[in-house]
């Protein structure tokens, strides 16, 4: 039993044993509660922070933070020595031998030499400059994975609200209206009650805004049916955070979310989405990770990192129907997914 709700939790059951579990939850409290224990044992591992990057002056700070290098010794020795070879010729007898004097080079009030500064400021560059590398990889994977992380969540919601669903449809994008953006994917997951922790709307990789916000908060559907315009385009704008959201696509010639059927090449959301216009062929390059590239969820529950300079060559291109445009797809395999203001088609009146 347990095995069950656990695969129910991360998604991983098929489509019939995720209903025939859905029921099960329903009609047995017990179920209920071995599936609350379950989720509450896995919500420490979705709150581990991410690798944070050392400031981008520490090779700077590093070195002003060396004491400074002693001037060297006054004289030259090679001009002592010559004044001492002709004085001993001009002379006419020997000289008695005089207790040999070597000048050891006093130490500097720090305690460091030149040679010291020279060979300490050599070792920090060469350590600093092979550790950072190192440890922004480690920062980008960090973020990536926990990116990945949020994304198999919204896997797991979105498993479940299929499993509740008659005809196994993903979330409603409406073709016209308050609920014509693809944010409101977000909204309706919320209100089914899958989507209890807000804050995983935002990517890790971006800058993340106060999610106590009214303007950054899921709200019901009827509100927004209810918002003035000014606070419906800025509940459109946020709901979806930094996440894309299916547009829908076309079928019998009308708009529709698409059918589950557990496709390892459909895309159903993806992180960091672009910025560009739909005209523009291009991805823009501050999506994604670090300009890097971007995780994508397909309907198989698997998710991806895609490089951005990849997904020009995917036959399905996860940002953009067969047409290239940002809208919804042109048939029932075409993803399109797009970032919470889009509307399923250009022309689209979203109030």
């Amino acid at each position: 039993m347990h095995e069950d709700l656990l695969g129910y939790i991360l998604g991983a059951l098929e489509p019939h044993e995720m209903r025939r579990v859905d029921q099960w939850i329903q009609e047995d409290p017990e179920a209920r509660r071995m599936l609350a224990e379950i989720q509450r044992k896995l919500r420490p591992l979705e709150q581990m922070p991410p690798v944070e990057l050392p400031p981008s002056d520490r090779i700077a700070r590093t070195m002003a933070s060396l004491p400074p290098m002693p001037a060297p010794p006054p004289g030259n020795a090679d001009e002592s020595a010559t004044s001492a070879v002709g004085a001993s010729e001009n002379a006419i007898e020997p000289a008695p031998l005089a207790p040999m004097q070597v000048h050891i080079e006093p130490p500097s009030q720090n305690g460091w030499s030149w040679m010291d500064w020279a060979a300490g400021s050599a070792a920090a560059a060469i350590l600093l400059a092979l550790l950072l590398p190192a440890i922004a990889e480690g920062r980008f994977e960090a973020r990536k994975s926990s990116c990945q992380d949020q994304l198999r969540h919204f896997g797991t919601a979105i498993t479940q609200f299929v499993s509740r669903s008659e005809q196994s449809r993903l979330p409603a994008v409406s073709n016209s209206g308050p609920e014509a953006f693809a944010g409101v994917y977000a909204v309706r997951l919320h209100e089914a009650g899958l989507l209890d922790d807000d804050s995983i709307r935002w990517c890790p990789s971006l800058d993340s805004p106060n999610v106590d916000s009214p303007a950054n908060m899921l709200v019901p559907i009827e509100r927004l049916h209810q918002a003035s315009p000014n606070e419906l385009r800025s509940i459109q704008q946020n709901a979806g955070g930094h996440y894309a959201y299916t547009l829908g696509v076309i079928e019998k010639e009308a708009l529709k979310p698409p059918r589950f059927e557990s496709r390892s090449s459909f895309a159903v959301m993806s992180d960091a989405p672009q910025t560009r216009t739909a005209s523009d062929a291009t991805v823009d390059q501050s999506a994604g990770h670090s300009g890097v590239g971007i995780n994508v969820l397909f309907e198989d529950g698997r998710v991806q990192f895609i490089p951005l300079a990849s997904l020009n060559s995917i036959p399905d291109h996860p940002l953009r129907n067969h047409r290239g445009d940002v809208e919804a797809g042109v048939d029932v395999d075409d993803a399109s997914l797009a970032p919470s203001w889009r509307p399923p088609f250009v022309d689209v009146r979203q109030r």
